[in-house]
This record gives structure tokens, C-alpha cells and sequence, in this order.
């Protein structure tokens, strides 16, 4: 995001835009908002709308700079970038260099390769559009992401590419059209946003045209306050309204921001509805600077402080936090949290006095500085390609690259059909379709696709060829389909997946044996992350009860073995395999990377060990699921059920992770090859002959 200052150096002959302390109170509450809620130190479920109204101040500062410069004849892109270099970079490059020193000495290989990609794609102001095309089921949790704040970066470094533009565009043909041309392109981001965002809802967060509007009312704020100001020839302090009107609309803007922040459910998609109350108040509270609001609270020195440094904490705040729960595996105690937190902020002021202002204050002429930040960036640009292209610099830690690698080839696997995609692969690396011979089919979600392996080599000793078709969090059900809240579009593209891949395995005569695998568990969760399953997509963001739940798996499952058996297939149930509290790679890391196991001692991370084996997840919806596969197949006619967790656990229910230096498991729930073929090694197929005489 951007933090200009509101001072503009120039000519008096541009309408005056001097300091307003009360904007840098409301950037104040900005970074509040958007600190307390990464950290989780208070519960601001709407807390991320701080990043909103960072938006729109920027949107006004920046395009009221902009405006005046060009109303004035005196805009120019190399004075323009030479400011935003001088703001922008040197706290950009400070954080990028340390978080690249701390991933070189504390992250895995694969970790750091995607560190790399990350800081390389911020440095070109495109990280936004890298974090939303990478955006996909096996992407991990987004906190282990060290420098995913830079996506709003990249978000105004995009706009401020294209607002000069139009604005010249627009003045050239009629000046008076400007602020028209300015609300139609943000009403038309607006309203793109809040269409694309039941289809595409990594699309709106990330990318401009979802964000525009926000920045855009900034900018038409700015320039109708110069075209008044212009057409009126007054000061700064006009009056827009009367004292208790511009005091109400003080109160009604902090009022509106607040409600943002705390009425937000944690458990909704956020959309451009929902962020509309933060604009609005970020863009009401910017119009009335006389407000008692603006000039009593918001001016206040701590928050005016706040707001000098918040460009400086932003920055820190995300890749400290972020490192932490690396560290740690998950959650971070809060007392760790809230000492991260502080840390941030020491960065922050340490940064702000001794790396933003010195550099801010650089008379140093435009074509000389901007070459030496363009050299800067080049060899910045160039470090980050060697550690992406070069995986992450698995020299370091080679054993621990190779255990590592299982996980790349699932996440590429050709075979499992991304959330977007609605069609089974029916190329030869999935379905083998060379001869005449017999083929068994695995048909389910990611979790089939992590047994692929181990199924691959059964077939192959018996004489099949192999036939995998998968669709992330998809599981294979006919009659059914999963709904999850967050990835709205899901449940319609995995129905329509589920029919053609029935339609495919029924008319092949080659197919004998089906074998239905997921993560079965999943969908009777019934909550925001996991979803459900629902027969109606009309009504599909409803939760079912749970006995409809579990009245809907036997049901829809139970149909599709019997469509496969009228088929003339066998169909085979594979149960799912053991799920781990905690990912076991976090272990395997922990030992093995030796700065990483210090830090961990040092803070004390309990239960950072490494002994091959740990406790299966006993929730109740894996041990119901369970029992609604056996009771379905007990409903059934010749229908087998595997069960892979005598192979993985023994008696006392721990379960083993890694076998050696082989990794059983990529993470927490997915096997690697090695592990699908221990974990099916007590299993057999029937073969080719028995099955083709059933």
C-alpha cells in the first residue's frame, strides 16, 4: 500500500495540500486494524479492511497530486516515480533483504524457493497476481506466506501505472470530464467486483480490477476538492457543510469504519459489499477535516505518530508474524504473538527514522536516482530469480530438498483437476489407454491422487493398466456434490466433473475395477472451511443437518456404487488414511535445519521432535465417516472395503509419518508415492482374469 505524504513539493501555482495530521490518524487505525487482526490479538474478524482504507487515503493523496500537477501544466512521470521510488522502495528493499537472510537460515528449500518467487514478483509490483494465480488447493495456509502483504503494493503500483494516464486522456478531451470518467471506472470495478466474486473470489481480493473503486474514490474525492477549490479560489479550510452537519459526518465515518472491522463474520467470503462501509468511512472522515473527529482524535499525537510509521509496520509486521508461525507449525502462543507484534513495531520506527526519511529527504537528482534504484532492483531481481529458478538453494540441506520432493509432484499432478476445472484429463498420463488390456480406475479428490502411486504398482503386478481421474475436494458421489463457502463455484463444477467421469468409466468395457477414494471426512464437518453436502445447488449455501448429512453420504454414495455396478464394474472403497495434528514435514524440518531447531529452543516450541511417528487425528467426523462407508458397503453387494490404517498405526493409535529418510506423508493428510505404497502394501487386486470373469 501506499503512505505518501500529504505535502507536495511543486509550484505555488497548484491548489495548496498542506499536512493534515488527521490523516495520518486515520492511517493510524488503518494499521491498527489490519496488525491486531493478522496477529489475532483482539478479535477483529473485519480487521483486514484497514488495507481498504489505506486504499482510499492513497487513492487521495497520490491522484490529488496527480490532478493538481495536470491542471497546473506541470505533471511529469519522472518527478512522479522519483517521489514514489524515494517512499516506496527503501523500506521495501530493507524488509525484502532481511526476510531473504532470515529464509536462507531458517526455511526449507521448497520454503525458500517459493520466498524467492514471492520477493521477485513484489520487487516487479506484480505479487498480486502471482499470490492469486498460485491460489489453489494445495497453496497451504496463506501465513506461511513471509511477504503476502506486498499483494496491496502491487495493487497500487498497477493503478498508479494507469490513473496518470487516463487522467490525461480525460483532460485533454474535456478537463470537466474528469470526475464523471473517474466514479463510471470505479462504479464499473465495483460492480465487476461484486459479480465475479461467487466464481472468482480470489480474483476480487487480489487483483485491480476488483480493487479499483477503492482507490478510485480517493482520487474523485481529491479532485472535486480541486475543482472547488480551483473554481472557488478559497483555502483548504472552506467549509463543505455546517459545523453540526460536518460533525455528524465525522461520527457516522468512524462509526462505519468500526462497524467494518467487528461486524464482519469470520466465516463469510469478504466482497466489495462488505469492505463498502470502510471506503465510505475512510472517504467521509477524509471530507470533513473540521470534524471534532478529525481534529481532537485523529490528530492526536500517539496516532499521528502511528500513522507516520505505518507504511514502515506494515511491511514488518507480516513477514515477523509469519516466520513465527513457521516456526512454530501452526498457532503461535499469544503472549508470542503480542512480543512479535511489539518487535514489528520497534522494526517499524527503527526503519522510518533511519531508512524512510534519510532517503525521503534525497536531493539527488531524478535521472541519477532513479538509475541507481533501477540497478538496485536489477540485482535484487537477480538474487530472487537464482533462489526461485535454483529450488530454493537445496545445497543447504540436501537430504531434506529430497524429502521435500514428493510434495512438488503431487501439486503438479496432471490427474487432479484444479477448483477450476470441471473436466477428468483423459490423456495417456492418466489414462492408459495403449492395448486392449484390463484397466482399473481411482476416481476421487486430492487425497486419491496421493494414493495414485501405491494403486499404480497393485495394478501392475495383476496385469492392469491404470485409469486416474481426480478433481480436488471433490469426492466421488453421485446424486451429491461438496459446497464450500469459500470456493463458491466448487459444487457446480464438481457435479458436473462427477457425471462426465461416470459417463467415461461406464462405457469403457475395458474398465473392470473402480476404486472410490477421498478424503471422506471432509464434507461432514459442515463448516465454513470444509463445506458439506448438498443435492440442490439452489439452496447449496444452507447447511444440512447432520442427519441429512449423513442421510445424503450413505445415499449418494450407495448410488454411485450401484451406477458403477450397472456398468458391469467392480466397485472397490478405499478408506482414508490417518490425518496428523500438526504437519510431520514441520518435524522432519525442525531437526533438521540447525538455525531453525536453535530459535526453536530458544522460544521454547514444545514438541518440536522428530521420531517418525505421532498421534492420528481422533475427530469425531473422521470416526463417522468411518462408519458411513462400513454401513453403505455392508448395504452393498460385492463391494470391498479397504482400510489402510493397520498398515500406518499400530494399537496404541500412533501412526508413522516416515519410514527412514522416506516421508510417508507430504503434509498433514496427503501420502507421498513412498507412503501410498506402504500404505497398500498388505493389499491385493483380483486378477485380470478373476475380474473379467465376475
Amino acid at each position: 500500500m501506499n503512505l505518501q505524504p500529504s505535502a507536495v513539493p511543486g509550484h505555488t501555482s497548484r491548489p495548496d495540500r498542506s499536512y493534515r495530521p488527521d490523516i495520518d490518524g486515520l492511517r493510524a487505525i488503518a494499521i491498527l486494524s489490519v496488525v491486531l487482526y493478522h496477529s489475532g490479538l483482539l478479535r477483529l474478524s473485519g480487521g483486514f479492511t484497514g488495507v481498504d482504507i489505506f486504499f482510499v487515503i492513497s487513492g487521495y493523496l497520490i491522484g490529488g497530486q496527480i490532478w493538481a500537477a495536470q491542471r497546473a501544466g506541470e505533471f511529469s512521470y519522472q518527478r512522479f516515480y522519483q517521489r514514489r521510488t524515494k517512499r516506496i522502495l527503501p523500506a521495501f528493499y530493507a524488509v525484502t533483504v532481511f526476510t531473504l537472510g532470515a529464509g536462507l537460515l531458517l526455511l526449507s528449500p521448497r520454503e525458500l524457493e517459493l520466498l524467492g518467487r514471492s520477493a521477485l514478483a513484489a520487487t516487479l509490483s506484480a505479487s498480486n497476481i502471482l499470490f492469486w494465480g498460485t491460489t489453489n488447493y494445495f497453496a497451504g495456509a496463506s501465513d506461511r506466506y513471509p511477504l503476502l502483504m506486498t499483494w496491496s503494493l502491487g495493487v497500487e503500483e498497477q493503478f498508479y501505472l494507469v490513473i496518470p494516464l487516463l487522467m490525461a486522456v480525460v483532460a485533454r478531451v474535456r478537463s470537466r470530464w474528469i470526475l464523471p470518467a473517474i466514479a463510471t471506472v470505479s462504479l464499473g470495478s465495483f460492480v465487476f467486483a461484486c459479480i465475479v466474486l461467487n466464481h472468482h473470489p480470489e480474483a476480487v481480493f487480489y487483483l485491480l480490477p476488483a480493487r479499483a473503486w477503492e482507490l478510485g474514490a480517493g482520487v474523485a474525492l481529491a479532485v472535486n476538492e480541486t475543482n472547488r477549490k480551483h473554481a472557488t479560489e478559497t483555502k483548504r479550510g472552506q467549509k463543505i457543510a455546517s459545523r453540526g452537519w460536518q460533525e455528524f459526518l465525522g461520527v457516522t465515518a468512524l462509526a462505519l469504519m468500526i462497524a467494518a472491522m467487528v461486524a464482519h463474520r469470520a466465516e463469510t467470503t469478504a466482497s466489495a459489499w462488505m469492505v463498502l462501509p470502510a471506503v465510505a468511512g475512510a472517504a467521509l472522515a477524509i471530507a470533513v477535516p473540521g470534524s471534532w473527529i478529525n481534529r481532537r482524535l485523529l490528530s492526536t499525537r500517539p496516532l499521528r505518530f502511528i500513522g507516520k510509521i505505518s507504511y514502515s509496520w506494515y511491511l514488518w509486521h507480516w513477514p515477523l508474524l509469519s516466520l513465527m508461525r513457521i516456526l512454530y507449525g501452526g498457532a503461535v502462543p499469544v503472549a508470542r504473538e503480542a512480543e512479535t507484534v511489539v518487535l514489528s513495531f520497534a522494526a517499524a520506527v527503527a526503519c522510518y527514522f533511519l531508512i524512510e526519511q534519510p532517503f525521503r529527504r534525497s536531493t539527488e537528482p531524478a535521472s541519477r536516482m532513479l538509475t541507481r534504484y533501477a540497478i538496485a532492483s536489477v540485482a535484487l531481481i537477480a538474487v530472487c530469480g537464482v533462489i526461485w529458478l535454483g529450488r530454493g538453494v537445496p545445497q543447504r540441506f540436501r537430504a531434506l530438498a529430497q524429502m521435500e520432493s514428493p510434495g512438488r509432484a503431487l501439486r503438479s499432478d496432471p490427474c487432479l483437476a484444479g477448483l477450476g476445472s470441471d473436466e477428468p484429463n483423459l490423456s495417456p498420463a492418466c489414462y492408459d489407454a495403449v492395448g486392449a488390456g484390463p484397466l482399473v480406475a481411482l476416481w476421487g479428490d486430492s487425497h486419491s491422487a496421493a494414493f495414485a502411486p501405491g494403486v499404480r504398482a497393485l495394478a501392475l503386478a495383476r496385469g492392469y493398466g491404470l485409469v486416474q481421474l481426480g478433481k480436488a475436494s471433490c469426492p466421488p458421489l453421485i446424486g451429491a456434490t461438496h459446497f464450500i463457502p469459500r470456493i463458491p463455484s466448487l459444487a457446480a463444477g464438481c457435479l458436473r466433473f462427477n457425471r462426465a467421469v461416470l459417463a467415461k468409466l461406464s462405457a469403457d468395457s475395458r474398465i473392470r475395477i473402480v476404486i472410490l477414494s477421498a478424503a471422506w471426512a471432509a464434507p461432514l464437518y459442515r463448516d465454513w472451511e470444509n463445506g458439506w453436502l448438498t443435492a440442490d445447488l439452489a439452496h447449496a449455501e444452507e447447511a444440512p443437518t447432520p442427519q441429512a448429512a449423513d442421510t445424503l453420504f450413505v445415499a449418494s454414495l450407495r448410488t454411485t456404487i450401484e451406477s458403477l455396478q450397472a456398468a458391469g464394474k467392480q466397485a472397490i472403497v478405499l478408506e482414508d488414511v490417518p490425518e496428523f495434528a500438526i504437519d510431520p514435514l514441520w518435524r522432519v524440518k525442525m531437526q533438521r535445519i540447525p538455525a531453525r531447531r536453535r530459535l526453536a529452543q530458544w522460544l521454547a516450541i514444545a514438541d518440536d521432535s522428530d521420531p517418525g511417528f505421532d498421534a492420528a487425528d481422533r475427530s469425531p467426523n473422521i470416526a463417522l465417516s468411518i462408519s458411513l462407508l462400513e454401513q453403505t458397503v455392508a448395504q452393498s453387494k460385492r463391494v470391498q472395503l479397504i482400510d489402510p490404517v493397520p498398515a500406518l498405526c499400530g494399537n496404541s493409535g500412533q501412526c508413522v509419518y516416515r519410514n527412514g529418510d522416506r516421508l510417508l506423508y507430504v503434509d498433514s493428510d496427503h501420502l507421498s508415492p513412498d507412503g501410498a505404497v506402504y500404505a497398500l502394501r498388505n493389499f491385493q487386486l483380483p486378477a485380470a482374469g478373476a475380474a473379467e470373469s465376475r
